[in-house]
């Protein structure tokens, strides 16, 4: 049965964004679908509605201040009101530290944690309407991370510090904010991590091996424990972060 939920997913076209799309719209949700990417946004919009679905994707860039904004007056015209944020959308370049420019640190921090904060900013008076919440996509690198990597580690551990802060000011507004912090999940953004000359197969079958569940992750994975967070059977956890990684970091390497 369709419910009149409606969620702002950001970074909403492809991988683990595109599952939490695909995890609320299976729950009957009305789903926003936030990306730069328009041709990838308006082609899963586009699919959402052949099947039945309540979908509009708005092209925007949460870099950007008034695109954000613009995405959220275009959610309210249309649906009238947000339950949900899902503030997902990231971007990582490796890099040794020294080797990052400027440009590349500002891409990344602007995207990666600036973002979530207009995002949660301005989505925040309808969320107190409604008396919504946010979940926030930060990652295991915000606790133990790979090497080249520094800018991106920087963003998802600022996440989970945001996450704590506006779940104490947003409480009294009847908010929740919560993060969860994926592990190796199979996205196009893994094959950043492989090696030139290594196929995207091995360097799969190598990550699962690495993780105690013996699996590397989904999209729905993820997607699954955010819709957990975003529902009634969540009411009482706010300022969490809730860690889907296989074990990855319960695991001591020697």
């Amino acid at each position: 049965m369709a419910n009149s939920r409606v969620a702002i997913v950001t970074g909403g076209a492809h991988g683990i964004g595109q599952g939490i799309v695909s995890e609320f719209v299976r729950s009957g949700s009305a789903v926003v679908i936030v990306d730069i990417d328009n041709e990838g946004g308006r082609t899963l919009e586009s699919s959402i509605r052949a099947a039945g679905g309540r979908a509009l994707f708005v092209q925007t860039n949460v870099s950007v201040e008034d695109e954000i904004r613009e995405a959220i007056d275009c959610t309210i015209r249309v649906f009238g009101r947000i339950d949900v944020l899902c503030s997902n959308a990231g971007v990582e370049h490796y890099r040794r530290a020294e080797q990052y420019t400027l440009d590349d640190w500002n891409t990344i921090i602007n995207t990666n944690l600036c973002g979530a904060f207009l995002c949660a900013k301005h989505a925040h008076q309808h969320l107190r309407e409604s008396r919504g919440c946010i979940v926030f996509t930060a990652s295991v690198q915000a606790f133990a991370n790979e090497k080249h990597i520094s800018a991106y580690v920087a963003s998802k551990a600022g996440l989970l510090g945001l996450t704590r802060s506006m779940a104490l000011d947003f409480a009294s507004d009847g908010i929740r904010v919560n993060a969860v912090c994926p592990g190796a999940i199979q996205t196009g953004m893994l094959g950043a991590t492989v090696p030139d000359g290594t196929s995207v197969e091995l360097a799969i079958e190598s990550i699962s091996q690495s993780i105690p569940l013996g699996r590397i992750g989904q999209p729905e994975d993820i997607a699954k424990a955010i819709h957990f967070l975003a529902s009634p059977d969540a009411s009482y956890i706010t300022g969490a972060t809730l860690v889907v990684d296989g074990g990855l970091l319960s695991k001591l390497a020697l």
